[in-house]
């Protein structure tokens, strides 16, 4: 499907993953927000927010404008995120974080006035790495705020067409952790009703598997595809000649959880895998690439069971 605009929303992975209790409509109106922002700048300023896009975009239509921008301006100024990560020791650090720092309306203006709250400048501004970005015109048209969280969610791994993460993990993230009792609610009510619309809508669309301990859901296995791609059919072991040359990288990364991922640092990911290819090329120096390659993969699971 076709954007329906240029204009790109770019945020910092932690603030993808952040839990964030926001409606349908306020999703929109932070996304508007965001997409108007220029990411190289190093402070934020006030942004008018155009109460007739707000009104075309969100579906929400009032007679009394005034009425409606206080209301859209009180409801970001209670918004707070809570934002997760690791420090460089692995221990976990949690953040609470007031979305916006003012809002301002005045009768007959056709425009809200909107300004960041400078704690979420490493989230939005000055993004070197682990960020992700997609237009808004696929992102502004969802019509669930679960659609919305997901296809950002695949958006932060479609690099490396895989998205792995705990059940619990995406409860979280979406808003749900005391809804859905059981799996089976969860997979018809949000994931599949979230697949149909992804795929209708955006870019993108998925498929996935669940990794179970027994007969409960522990973790879901995201596979992201472009346009009409689909999750290829391993060949079979008789058709095969030699094993295929492999992204070491992309398919260690694939099968860890998001949160082991957010653990990780590119410097101490470098360094495992350096190890890990050390080790390959000395135990089999004269074997071909891809058995190089595969050698080394498993080294790499190995070494990181050992750090657990």
């Amino acid at each position: 499907m076709e954007s329906v605009s240029g204009e790109m929303i770019v945020k910092a992975n932690r603030l993808v993953q952040a839990k964030m209790p926001l409606s349908r409509v306020e999703h929109r109106i932070v996304g508007m927000l965001i997409s108007q922002l220029d990411r190289d700048d190093k402070e934020f300023s006030f942004q008018r927010l155009y109460i007739k896009d707000l009104m075309d975009q969100s579906g929400v239509f009032s007679n009394n404008l005034y009425n409606l921008a206080e209301g859209i301006c009180k409801s970001l100024l209670e918004k707070k995120l809570e934002v997760k990560k690791y420090d460089k020791n692995g221990k976990r650090e949690y953040r609470g974080i007031s979305l916006m720092d003012e809002c301002r309306y005045k009768e007959d203006d056709a425009y809200i006035r909107a300004k960041f709250n400078d704690s979420m400048e490493p989230f939005l501004l000055q993004l070197k790495k682990r960020f992700t970005m997609y237009e808004a015109g696929y992102f502004l048209p969802l019509g669930s705020k679960h659609s919305m969280r997901i296809y950002e969610l695949l958006k932060m791994r479609e690099d490396i067409s895989i998205l792995r993460m705990t059940v619990e993990e995406l409860r979280d993230i979406l808003g749900v952790t005391d809804s859905y009792e059981y799996f089976s609610q969860l997979k018809a009510h949000v994931i599949e009703n979230t697949r149909k619309e992804i795929r209708e809508k955006t870019d993108i669309h998925f498929t996935y598997d669940v990794e179970r301990e027994g007969r409960t859901a522990k973790r879901i296995k995201f596979f992201i595809h472009q346009g009409e791609e689909e999750r290829p059919e391993k060949p079979k072991m008789e058709d095969r000649t030699e094993a295929p040359n492999i992204d070491v990288m992309d398919v260690f990364l694939s099968d860890l959880t998001q949160e082991q991922i957010d653990a990780l640092s590119q410097e101490r990911l470098d360094k495992l895998h350096e190890r890990a290819a050390q080790q390959a090329e000395q135990e089999v120096p004269n074997r071909s690439k891809s058995v190089k390659q595969s050698v080394t993969l498993q080294r790499m699971k190995t070494l990181w069971d050992n750090l657990q």
